[in-house]
């Protein structure tokens, strides 16, 4: 068993109650640790309702997981043979229009907070807004707080105006959990080369994202289609800038029409995710995908979790 730590950025199908049908896959796939999907769209009050299932869940016993809030409690849970589970705000919604809930958030263990989820919100643009308009005033209000907290601040979803503007407002680490290359794939979920470039000089990380309709325009995506984008991410600012967040989904019509995706950048379900990485259980096909592409062993464990705990590390103190 490696001492490196797996780690998926973006697991928004782990949730308190449907935990135990993702452990599995988890544990045969290798991945130490996720960045659980608490919220994204919603108001405070279905925020901190989620939040008080997961606490209520983790009082309980013998579930094989932890709630995790610092990197030391990741390693911790890895050394005990559980699953750390890491608080994500999808979106900024939660915030409503009262920065001190950030304060509510913290306390109850959320550490990664995305500040839009694909529309504009109080705090800016998301990114499939045509007017890319980016951060409001209340919005780099949201940023500072999320800095003096310690929670990082993900620039997925973001118009690129926003994301630019929240890297220069955060003037430290900032990631895009669950990303591609525009130049790679054209889709306005993607980060162009500026974005890549602004993120990494800020000391953050990417996530490589397996959803199909930002890997590739081809009809049967493949890992090898995802490993593309770490080679062209890679080139631009290294490996050390790139981990994983494949954002696996089961959505029905139903979620689809909740959400309210555009059908222009997302197919209607079912989503059928790229061959070799269809789920959890795949995560160490990874290994080879990556290596055969150039990439060293030590940059593959890197891609594979440690970039990102890196910048938790730093983060979260």
């Amino acid at each position: 068993m490696t001492d490196d730590i797996c780690l998926d950025a973006a697991a928004p199908l782990v949730t308190a109650r449907r935990l135990e049908a993702c452990l599995d896959g988890l544990r045969a796939g290798g991945v130490d640790a996720v960045l659980a999907t608490v919220a994204s769209i919603e108001g405070a009050r279905h925020t901190v309702g989620a939040l008080g299932a997961w606490l209520a869940r983790a009082r309980r016993a013998g579930g094989g997981f932890r709630v995790a809030t610092t990197a030391a409690g990741i390693r911790e849970a890895k050394a005990a043979g559980e699953t750390a589970i890491v608080f994500h705000l999808q979106g900024g919604a939660p915030v409503e229009a009262d920065v001190d809930l950030l304060d509510v958030y913290h306390r109850l263990g959320v550490r990664v907070v995305q500040l839009t989820y694909n529309t504009r919100n109080l705090i800016g643009d998301g990114c499939l807004e045509a007017t890319d308009a980016g951060l409001s005033d209340f919005g780099r209000k949201v940023v500072r707080r999320l800095v003096e907290l310690g929670i990082v601040v993900d620039v997925s979803h973001v118009g690129v105006r926003t994301g630019l503007e929240a890297i220069d407002a955060a003037a430290g680490p900032v990631v895009a959990t669950h990303a591609n290359a525009r130049a790679v794939c054209d889709t306005p979920r993607n980060l162009t080369d500026e974005q890549i470039r602004r993120l990494a000089e800020s000391g953050g990380v990417i996530g490589l994202c397996a959803f199909p309709a930002f890997v590739t325009t081809a009809d049967r995506p493949t890992i090898d289609h995802l490993a593309d984008h770490a080679v062209h991410i890679g080139g631009l600012v290294g490996a050390e800038h790139i981990g994983i967040g494949l954002d696996f989904a089961e959505e029905t019509d139903e979620d689809y029409d909740y959400f309210g995706y555009d059908p222009r950048w997302y197919p209607r379900p079912p989503w059928v995710y790229p061959d070799g990485i269809r789920g959890f259980a795949d995560f160490q096909r990874l290994r080879p995908a990556l290596e055969k592409r150039g990439f060293s062993r030590a940059e593959v464990a890197g891609i594979l979790g440690g970039n990102f705990l890196r910048v938790f590390e730093r983060v979260w103190g």
